[in-house]
């Protein structure tokens, strides 16, 4: 107990006055270093790569299919910490000095406790992370989870003002999910994995297939923010359709297809599912799939075996 209350002592000690500026100094300078690091690293299925693909992923919306970023992510991310730096930096400015020129061996241990701080979390972050091959030994029970649900009829308007209905879409596999455009979290996620699904497919099967995002902010969401967030994930119609209308006719909609959506007033955010739904060519819900680990590695496969229904082999093979 004594010990203890010694360790505490010392805790508080070390971290009042300019221990605690120099330490979140240290801590964003050392994040900052990490971003950069990972920022160049090359992505790969494995070790460093996969950490740092599954982390560009997350923080820079980044898209395995194409290797590329949204810059716009970059420069937040990269920006945060030295905002934060130069405000405390402002704010503890002469205690900051008088350390420097007076305890410079202090300065250089509570940096080095940052560092160790850095390291640790970015640890438990790589071993809690995917590992090449964590979702095979969960193979798509493809039958097991097959239905025959009739989906809502709807008539929304996409990106490019044209008129989208699943009866001119029957024929093809067609897949429904939900976003918004001011959604800079799990939005950016979902579109990655479709087009990374897309990426794979050989063109005479992706002419089988027809993407349909419907707006999960109707009131928000008119066709010139529809149409500024195909261009921000770089795709277009008549592969990807970024959908509209009339708020109460889109949250029907939604409703009927089982996609929640919750708007949080603390954040001025839209907490909403994450999810997939897979319609056959015969214009039946076949799937209904969530992002996650292991059924965001099922959408591969799901939508090989509803494109095998209508496409001979070879046009559904990946192309990698």
């Amino acid at each position: 107990m004594k010990h203890l209350k010694a360790l505490v002592n010392w805790t508080m000690e070390s971290f009042s006055e300019w221990r605690f500026a120099a330490f979140a100094l240290a801590l964003l300078l050392f994040f900052e270093l990490l971003l950069s690091v990972l920022l160049v690293v090359p992505s790969g299925d494995s070790g460093l790569g996969l950490f740092a693909r599954e982390f560009k992923t997350w923080c820079f919306n980044y898209d395995p299919a194409t290797s590329t970023m949204d810059w716009f992510y970059v420069a937040v991310m990269l920006t945060q910490p030295l905002l934060m730096g130069a405000m405390i930096g402002y704010i503890w400015f002469k205690p900051l000095r008088d350390a420097w020129h007076e305890h410079r061996n202090s300065v250089a241990l509570v940096s080095g406790f940052a560092l160790i701080t850095v390291l640790l979390i970015t640890g438990v972050f790589a071993l809690l992370g995917p590992t090449e091959g964590d979702t095979s030994q969960y193979p798509f029970p493809a039958e097991r989870l097959r239905t025959t649900l009739v989906p809502p009829a709807f008539s929304l308007v996409n990106q490019d003002g044209e008129v989208v209905t699943l009866d001119a879409l029957r024929g093809k596999v067609v897949i429904l999910t939900g976003v918004y455009a001011t959604c800079f979290g799990s939005c950016p996620l979902i579109m990655t994995k479709l087009k990374e699904a897309t990426a794979q497919l050989a063109p005479e099967a992706r002419d089988k297939l027809a993407i349909v995002a419907i707006t999960l902010d109707p009131e928000g969401d008119d066709r010139l923010r529809l149409e500024s967030m195909a261009q921000r994930h770089g795709v277009g119609a008549p592969l990807y359709n970024f959908v509209g209308g009339e708020p109460a006719v889109v949250n029907s909609v939604l409703d009927k297809l089982s996609i929640s959506r919750i708007p949080n007033k603390e954040t001025g955010e839209i907490d909403h599912s994450n999810l997939y739904v897979l319609i056959d060519a015969e214009g039946r819900i076949a799937y209904r799939l969530s992002l996650n680990e292991r059924t965001s590695e099922w959408l591969d496969t799901a939508l090989s075996v509803l494109l095998a229904e209508i496409s001979p082999p070879t046009a559904v093979a990946l192309t990698r």
